[in-house]
């Protein structure tokens, strides 16, 4: 049976695929060109999966045509990203929040599940918030804040700065503490030497009546640094609780 005759017909798509990667090995570009066949004819598969050999073999001839074009057009996207990236750092450096949000949006359309430009997307958000003078535009800066941090989050639960600058702004901006006090102590086990995560997470507990867990973490603090100022500020901390649950020592 030739390949005309066959093209007439429909057969499955994974005895074309195997027809395919022999082709393509003899050609030399097994590996990146097969998976490319993989998900093409994938792609076009239809109500039961089936694509003809004649429409299999107008894939193969396509790769080649295109492959060059296409992994330098990827390249190129690549390299726009960087671009983006370089002109937010700059508008952040100049305080120009705004604008370098909008240049992280582009980067985000372009690596939507790179946890870093969600974080620094959310700060500028937070900071943007501040610069508004009608209060249903703060809102709205706000929740998109808290939306892209928590986004970071997902696409890295570990990562510390997204995990503290999400609880800062739960505290500071939505007066919602009890949402910051998960995230805090998530904080705290990932980053097990952090300061400022322990002297806002010990405001967290204080503002939620946890006194004995403020006093503890004030403790904590006095014992991992060695900065004076932080250290006399975490015994005025604890001594200022201690003396509303023990009166005056």
């Amino acid at each position: 049976m030739g390949v005309r005759e066959i093209g007439k017909k429909r057969i499955p798509a994974f005895v074309l695929i195997v027809c395919l990667v022999s082709a393509l090995s003899a050609c030399g570009r097994v590996g990146r060109d097969d998976a490319m066949v993989d998900q093409l004819v994938e792609m076009e598969g239809e109500a039961h999966g089936e694509v003809s050999v004649q429409r299999v073999e107008e894939i193969e001839r396509e790769i080649r045509r295109y492959g060059k074009e296409v992994e330098r057009t990827v390249d190129a996207s690549g390299q726009l990203a960087v671009y983006y990236k370089m002109l937010a750092v700059e508008y952040m450096r100049g305080a120009m929040y705004a604008a370098a949000y909008d240049s992280l949006e582009q980067a985000i359309a372009i690596q939507p599940e790179n946890p870093i430009l969600f974080y620094y997307s959310a700060l500028c958000a937070a900071r943007t918030s501040k610069a508004q003078v009608i209060s249903e535009e703060r809102a709205r800066w706000l929740d998109r804040s808290e939306l892209l941090y928590r986004r970071a989050i997902t696409l890295d639960p570990g990562y510390a700065a997204a995990l503290y600058g999400l609880s800062v702004l739960y505290v500071f901006e939505l007066q919602r503490p009890e949402e910051a006090e998960e995230l805090l102590e998530k904080l705290l086990t990932v980053e097990s030497k952090e300061i400022d995560g322990r002297f806002l997470l010990a405001r967290v507990y204080y503002s939620l009546g946890k006194l004995e867990n403020a006093i503890e973490l004030y403790r904590e603090i006095e014992s991992l640094t060695d900065v004076k100022q932080l250290r006399k500020q975490a015994l005025a901390g604890r001594e200022q609780i201690e003396e509303q649950l023990y009166g005056p020592q």
